[in-house]
């Protein structure tokens, strides 16, 4: 199916769930959510919204206390943005199918009207279902006029990029733990730590952003270097280091002695 063929096919079981009676809404939803999983656009999308979502957390922010009602009620709050919407609500509608949540109690917990089941269902799908329809149309439609990237691409990128940081992640681990086997790989990864700390601490200063510039440039050459086991490197980037620090003492108080007394280890450590 194209991209629209497969939003046509949701909107049009997302309509049959707002327009169906309580007792077939579990059909309805098993049905809306199978036209989810039979589209890769729409799947992708879910995906994308689900990324670094803290379902536990969203469950405290939008599904709270009744200020109105008895101790025992509550209410649903809209997220704010669409990628929390799609993300939370997909997420209940998907417990509510595997039966993890109860519908009945659900909809008379967060939207009681009157006492009655039918009022409460009505309440959910405007409050909840609508929504959700919204803005998944309001996105697909988006990416079918080209406004929006395409969530197969936006998925495909994102798991690339987490896998680079994955391995990166581990070649850094892997250095730091063969640079520890050294005597003076201690130090080396405590210059490290420092240099780390002072690179964050320039780039929130309020230095001219060409200052910020050379004074990072510095930092990074000690940084490179201090692994290479070249002492005339190591030694020719700390002098430089040390008088650009000099240059802001308040900033930079007591660095260079504490870092000279790690680089005078790792100098004697490659003799």
């Amino acid at each position: 199916m194209t991209k629209r063929e497969e939003l046509e096919l949701f909107l049009e079981r997302v309509d049959e769930l707002i327009d169906s009676k309580y007792i077939l809404a579990d059909v309805k939803l098993a049905n809306m959510l199978k036209s989810i999983a039979s589209s890769g656009t729409l799947l992708a999308l879910f995906q994308n919204c689900l990324t670094d979502f803290d379902y536990q957390a969203a469950q405290k922010k939008y599904l709270v206390k009744s200020q109105h009602l008895s101790s025992d009620k509550g209410e649903f709050i809209l997220p704010p943005n669409s990628r929390e919407l799609l993300a939370f609500i997909f997420t209940v509608l998907v417990d509510i199918d595997a039966k993890r949540i109860n519908l009945n109690d659900f909809i008379n917990k967060y939207f009681y009207v009157d006492g009655s089941c039918a009022s409460s269902y009505d309440a959910f799908i405007t409050a909840m279902i609508k929504p959700f329809k919204n803005s998944v149309k309001m996105l697909m439609d988006s990416v079918i006029e080209g406004k929006l990237q395409d969530p197969i691409e936006a998925l495909t990128e994102e798991e690339e990029r987490r896998a680079r940081e994955k391995e990166e992640k581990e070649q850094t681990e892997r250095r730091e733990k063969e640079l520890l086997k050294k005597a003076y790989g201690a130090s080396i990864k405590a210059v490290k730590d420092i240099l780390l700390e002072d690179k964050q601490k320039v780039k929130a200063s309020k230095l001219k952003e060409d200052v910020k510039d050379e004074f990072i440039l510095v930092i990074d050459m000690l940084a490179n270097v201090i692994e290479s086991e070249d002492k005339d490197a190591i030694r020719y980037a700390f002098v430089s280091y040390k008088y650009a620090v000099k240059s802001k003492p308040f900033a930079f108080f007591g660095r260079a002695k504490k870092i000279a007394t790690y680089i005078k280890d790792v100098i004697n450590g490659l003799s």
